[in-house]
């Protein structure tokens, strides 16, 4: 099936399912279509520094990544309690504080490489094995995030590789 045949037959039942809307509804399809600047998930798209605020010396944010002016809709409400399953349930988050970090231009401040080519030549392991892209989690975060979501008190933390 066409694709311009596949877009008219959506526009079509949403103005039958809407049909207070009719007209309502932008076309994107052919020539008009694109994608706005800054609209995107890739690593182009950029969230500038509030230059007033005091910046995080972890994160290197301003102001930290983990301050309520930064809360997202995924952030957690309240602390879950202790559970073993908890180590799974941090991984995601901090693959989206890892995007917001990168949004903001964290993984290619000079202050960051530094730091991070120090710690790495501090890392036995990397003399003996192929590296593997890794980055370094701030502070804050995995505070934040093992907060939302404690081990259990025998349980230890896994770490983050350079912690």
């Amino acid at each position: 099936m066409p694709k311009a045949h596949v877009v008219f037959n959506a526009k079509r039942q949403l103005e039958m399912a809407w049909p207070n809307r009719c007209g309502k509804f932008k076309d994107i399809s052919g020539e008009n279509a694109s994608v706005e600047e800054n609209e995107s998930n890739e690593g182009d798209f950029f969230i500038a520094h509030d230059e007033n605020s005091e910046e995080c010396s972890n994160c290197l944010c301003r102001p930290c990544i983990t301050n309520e002016r930064n809360r997202q809709l995924w952030w957690e409400n309240e602390n879950h309690p202790e559970h073993e399953r908890n180590a799974y349930l941090r991984k995601d988050k901090y693959k989206r504080f890892w995007t917001n970090l990168l949004h903001r231009g964290v993984w290619k401040d000079p202050r960051y490489l530094l730091r991070k080519r120090e710690t790495l030549r501090r890392d036995p392991r990397r003399h003996k094995c192929v590296y593997h892209r890794r980055d370094l989690m701030p502070k804050c975060v995995l505070e934040l995030v093992r907060q939302w979501f404690p081990n259990l008190p025998e349980q230890q933390y896994m770490g983050h590789m350079w912690e």
